[in-house]
Formats: C-alpha cells, sequence, structure tokens
C-alpha cells in the first residue's frame, strides 16, 4: 500500500478537479426564467471531492441551504454516507488485524505434580515431584514476518474499497444533481411554453370575439394552453423527486436545499476508448489488484511457511518431597511433517494466485466494456445535441416566427400555429435531455478514468 498511497491521492485530486467538470461548461439557458428560479444563474460549477474525514459520517447533518452547488451536492453525500464510514471503520480495523498479525506466540506456564496418592511409599506427598517450567514456542519459516505482509496487504485492500466508494458516492451524487438541474432548465422551457401559449389564446379570443376566426380555433387554443401547464405541473413534481433523491444520498428524509445552482453545456465528441484504455489503471476498482495479487502471493508464501514445523523449548526446576532436593528440566520439541505438510493450503493458495490473474483481467474487460458504453452514449449525446441545437431548433424557430406572422395577417390558421410552436419547445426540450445525457455520461467517463476530458 505505501507504494500506491501517492498515486491514490493523485487518482483523488483528478477526481476532485473533472468529476462532472462537464458541468463547468454549461451554458445558461437563454429562455427567461419563472420568478421560482430567477436566480439560477450563476457561476459554472467546479466540483472538488473533500479530503476523507477522520471518521466520515460522524459530522452533524447539514442544514437548510437555499442553493446547492454540485461542489456541496458531492462534498454532502461523500461527507454524510454511511457506506464511505463503514469502509473507512473497515481499514481501521484491519489496522488492528495487522498489529495482531505481528504479535508473538505467548509463553506458557507448566505447573506438574507427579508421584502422589499411589499405593504404599507412593500414597501420600511425601515422594511428590514438582516441576515448575515455562515453555516458548518459536516460529520458524518466517511465519510472522509473512503474515504481518498480509494483513499489511489486507489493510492496503480496504483502503482501496474505500476509494471505490467514494468514486461510486461522488458519480451518484453528480448524476442526481444533473437530474435536479435539468429538470429545473425543462421548468423554465415549459414555463415560456405557458406564457406563448396564454398569448396564443387571448389572441385567438380576440378574433373570435371580433369575428375573425371560428370559436373552434380558441378551443384548440384552450386546449394547447391546458396541455402546457399540466406538463409544467408534471415537470414540478420532478423537480421535487429528484430533489428528495439526492437529498437522500446523504441521509436526509426531506429537501434541505432550495435549488440547484449550475449551468448545462453544450456536449462535444470524446476521445477514443484506445486514447482512455491506459487511464483505467486510474480507477481504483482496477488499481486495487495489484495489492489484491500481492496479498494473494503473500498468503502463498504464508501457507509454505506454515509447513515447516515450529519449535516448541521449555525450562523449569523440579523439586522432590522425599529429600527435599531440585533440579533443573528442559525440554524441545517440534512436529514431524510426515503426514501434514500443509500441502493442501499450498496447492489452494497457488490456484487463487492464478484465479487472481484472470480476475485482474475480467476487471479490465469490464471496465473497458464499461467505458466504451459511456463514451457511446457520451458520443450519441453530443451528436443528437449538435443536430439538434444547429438545424433542428434554428429551424423550427424561423418557421413559428414565420407562421405567426402569418396568423397575425390572416394567412394561416390557429391549427398551423399551434403545430410550428409545439414543434418549437419540444425541440427544446429535447436540447435538454441531450444536454443531460450528455453530462451523466461525462460524470460516468471522467469517473472511469480519472481525468477531466475537456483537457483531452
Amino acid at each position: 500500500m505505501p507504494a500506491l498511497t501517492g498515486f491514490r491521492s493523485g487518482f483523488c485530486v483528478a477526481l476532485a478537479a473533472s468529476l462532472l467538470a462537464g458541468c463547468s461548461s454549461l451554458e445558461t439557458s437563454s429562455l427567461p426564467a419563472p420568478d421560482a428560479y430567477a436566480s439560477d444563474r450563476d457561476l459554472p460549477l467546479r466540483p472538488v471531492v473533500p479530503s476523507p474525514q477522520p471518521v466520515p459520517g460522524d459530522a452533524a447533518q447539514p442544514g437548510y441551504a437555499e442553493a446547492l452547488s454540485l461542489r456541496d451536492a458531492v462534498r454532502r453525500a461523500i461527507l454524510f454516507s454511511p457506506a464511505i464510514k463503514a469502509a473507512f471503520i473497515e481499514i481501521d480495523a484491519r489496522r488492528g488485524e495487522e498489529v495482531q498479525s505481528a504479535v508473538k506466540p505467548n509463553p506458557e506456564l507448566l505447573v506438574e505434580v507427579e508421584n502422589f496418592a499411589g499405593s504404599k511409599d507412593k500414597s501420600g506427598f511425601d515422594s511428590a515431584e514438582e516441576t515448575f517450567s515455562f515453555a516458548q514456542t518459536i516460529e520458524l519459516g518466517d511465519k510472522r514476518l509473512k503474515r504481518l505482509q498480509a494483513a499489511h496487504l489486507d489493510t492496503s485492500l480496504a483502503g482501496w474499497d474505500h476509494e471505490t466508494l467514494r468514486v461510486k458516492v461522488a458519480t451518484d451524487a453528480a448524476q442526481a444533481f444533473v437530474d435536479v438541474l435539468i429538470a429545473q432548465e425543462r421548468f423554465k422551457v415549459l414555463g415560456e411554453f405557458v406564457s406563448i401559449a396564454q398569448k396564443t389564446r387571448a389572441s385567438v379570443d380576440a378574433r373570435v370575439k371580433g369575428g375573425k376566426a371560428s370559436p373552434i380555433e380558441l378551443d384548440r387554443a384552450t386546449v394547447a394552453l391546458a396541455r402546457a401547464e399540466a406538463l409544467q405541473k408534471g415537470e414540478r413534481v420532478r423537480i421535487d423527486a429528484a430533489k428528495r433523491r439526492l437529498s437522500a444520498l446523504w441521509g436526509s428524509q426531506k429537501v434541505d436545499f432550495g435549488r440547484a445552482v449550475g449551468r448545462l453545456g453544450n456536449g462535444y465528441a470524446a476521445p477514443q476508448p484506445e486514447v482512455l484504455v491506459a487511464l483505467l489503471d486510474n480507477n481504483p476498482t482496477l488499481a486495487r489488484w495489484g495489492d489484491e495479487i500481492n496479498r494473494r502471493a503473500a498468503q502463498l508464501d504464508l501457507e509454505h511457511a506454515k509447513a515447516v514445523p515450529d519449535i516448541r523449548v521449555g525450562a523449569g526446576l523440579r523439586t522432590y518431597q522425599e529429600n527435599d532436593s531440585a533440579a533443573m528440566v528442559a525440554s524441545v520439541s517440534m512436529p514431524i511433517p510426515v503426514f501434514d505438510r500443509n500441502q493442501g493450503n499450498i496447492a489452494a493458495a497457488e490456484r487463487r494466485v492464478v484465479k487472481a490473474e484472470s480476475e485482474h483481467q475480467a476487471t479490465r474487460n469490464e471496465l473497458y466494456g464499461t467505458l466504451v458504453e459511456a463514451l457511446g452514449e457520451l458520443n450519441v449525446a453530443a451528436t443528437q445535441l449538435q443536430a439538434l441545437e444547429k438545424d433542428v431548433l434554428p429551424g423550427a424557430q424561423q418557421a413559428y416566427d414565420k407562421t405567426k406572422i402569418g396568423f397575425d395577417e390572416g394567412k394561416f390558421d390557429i391549427l398551423s400555429v399551434l403545430d410550428v410552436q409545439r414543434t418549437v419547445f419540444e425541440s427544446r426540450l429535447e436540447v435538454l435531455t441531450a444536454r443531460a445525457d450528455y453530462e451523466k455520461a461525462r460524470v460516468r467517463v471522467e469517473a472511469l478514468v480519472g481525468r477531466d476530458l475537456s483537457g483531452m
């Protein structure tokens, strides 16, 4: 573990600088925001995963925050995660086992009384022999050192498990934060949709009253307004649900923040998997296998050492009651490895070393597959986002503007206006969905490789 401590710290720094760094490029929507979120236009986020606390989860629960940044959300999730706290405590438990593994066997006190309560001249205690001796087992084959090496690597693995959980919790918090942020942005768009639907209905109502339009057109405009309002109400419920899910990550049973602050940005194509595959070694899920293989090799060495018999030596004093004399006694003993040479445990440890190599490769393949999947989602979202923003949305907006002018001049009916109006706002919602998909995929990729993609 000592050789990897610096690397682990480097990974934490990389994660701190890069986890959801895409949100630092998030751009505020140009759409007007409802009053409830009028102050959402804040600076971009630079999330930082906090350094480990003495005992994560022991601090008091956070208070209510009017505005919550990504950095705050990730910090809360890590600081108050019971899973991270359990993993942190396990490290201390392993350290206790490491200390115990270095302890030598205790000496033994032996008290023997012989030749008493027998028959004839041995019927009493006058002929008894008493022996007081100490015995000590001397471990051979460097058992103590090899036991300590295996226990030290067990502690190191607990540290890697702790880091793996920190990355997972930070990733979950970042993705949940994106869900809240995108729901807020959708609420803004739908708020504008409602506003325009209200204006359209008022315009149609005026035309109907002036005899320039059929009452059916007013009914259609009214239905369009009701639909927009229903969508906005549904989005309000979605915001509340997303907030509750995010708050639950740090153990809060109620929403303890007012709004998420950040900016969703434009996506761009990510590097090819071949460029990032070498960076998978930054992932603690994979990096831990270096210590895991060494631990199994240390366990194999320990099993070989156990095949070497230990020596038990003893020394003491024997007294003879019949003449009040005394004499020293000494003993040396050791098992004869005729039947049990620990061959079964050695064979099992050898196979587990080989198994570890295969598991290491299997983990690498699994992470590579996850990376390819996340990169695919990232590129799909980026492609859709660029197409929507460059082609679909401008064209839909232009069609709406022309149709609205034509409607005001009496050239188009209300159906044409409502159709292009719906297309514009559906396109805007699709843009937001693509941005959310992009940011969440980016979180996954950057958590896997421990690097900021914008610098690549």
